[in-house]
């Protein structure tokens, strides 16, 4: 018999994988094999993750999880744990790049038979089916029992049939290992960074410069943008971006505010983003795909590219993306 429950949050994952061309003599055949294990130990993680905030996975559909949890906060809290370990958990050598994307939901729930169903798991599937690769998308009802909570924030989407919907987002800067990565399949034209300030619409000449392997002791940073690339050290102080005539990279789009981000030294050596900005700065690490929105301070390490906005999506044109590339002095 069915009974009616007490409202509940719902996790809804699903994970998706991306293959990732890798470098030399190191594919094989057990490339596909590598990547099932990897989704395997992935599903793994999540179950673990929701059984740690004391949630109830209740169905599973080939590479899909759905999680009940009493409580919206251990909701949420699950799923921002899920994203930073799968990001943890990366391993591009094996061909196969595995991402987790989310919907979650609050509402009162039926359950049958240990199953649950009702509008809030129909909305946290709809969220879902909607959500982009390493993306959680959440409803009104669990942005309004969760409230403020320190170290993320919620991004409004609209509506998503009919659904008012958020994009969580963490501030928490990720640990991004400084290892060279395969190189992720894409049609994106690489953009690079001017010496002097420079409107994206007038590039100069592009200037090459040896890109080495970053290490524990990388202690510059290859800036890449507007046709142009520049190896840059600490002795070339901090690095201003902006819509502004008076920073080093000039991006002259209307939601880029006039001193938007910066680039400093850590202990002259290693190089952190500062975001100037209530839009926030996006950084996109190579080595896994990940964006993470930066609204404070974070280190950059390996290779990425920065969008002078909250997220790639809302990217006016590739030319205002800057790459960088942290390498050995």
């Amino acid at each position: 018999m069915a009974r009616m429950s007490n409202a509940q949050g719902l996790l809804f994952a699903e994970i998706t994988t991306e293959e990732v061309r890798v470098q030399g003599p190191a594919v094989t055949t057990l490339k596909g094999w590598f990547g099932a294990q990897q989704v395997g130990q992935i599903k793994s993680l999540v179950t673990n993750t929701v059984n740690e905030q004391k949630g109830v996975v209740t169905h599973t559909v080939g590479d899909s999880i759905l999680s009940s949890f009493a409580d919206p906060i251990a909701t949420l809290t699950a799923a921002l744990g899920i994203q930073r370990r799968v990001a943890k958990a990366q391993n591009p050598s094996t061909g196969t790049i595995v991402k987790v994307r989310m919907g979650l939901a609050y509402g009162p729930v039926r359950v049958f038979a240990g199953k649950v169903s009702g509008d809030a798991v129909t909305a946290a599937g709809i969220l879902l089916e909607r959500a982009q690769a390493n993306e959680i998308l959440a409803d009104q009802s669990l942005h309004d029992a969760v409230g403020s909570v320190k170290d993320m924030r919620f991004e409004a989407c609209g509506l998503i049939e009919g659904i008012a919907s958020y994009r969580v987002v963490s501030l928490i800067a990720p640990s991004v290992p400084l290892t060279d990565a395969p190189t992720v399949t894409s049609t994106r034209t690489p953009f690079v960074k001017p010496e002097a300030p420079v409107d994206v619409t007038h590039a100069p000449a592009v200037v090459t410069d040896k890109i080495v392997p970053a290490t524990a002791g990388a202690s510059a940073i290859v800036i890449s943008f507007a046709g142009t690339t520049r190896r840059l050290t600490p002795s070339d102080g901090e690095i201003l971006i902006g819509r502004g005539k008076d920073v080093h990279i000039i991006v002259p789009e209307i939601h880029v505010s006039r001193k938007h981000a910066r680039i400093v030294w850590e202990n002259g050596r290693v190089p952190y983003l500062e975001n100037l900005s209530q839009n926030g700065t996006c950084v996109r690490f190579k080595a896994t795909g990940e964006e993470h929105t930066c609204m404070a301070r974070m280190p950059l390490q390996g290779a990425g590219e920065l969008a002078l906005c909250s997220r790639f999506s809302q990217v006016a044109s590739p030319s205002e993306i800057i790459g960088f590339e942290v390498v050995a002095l």
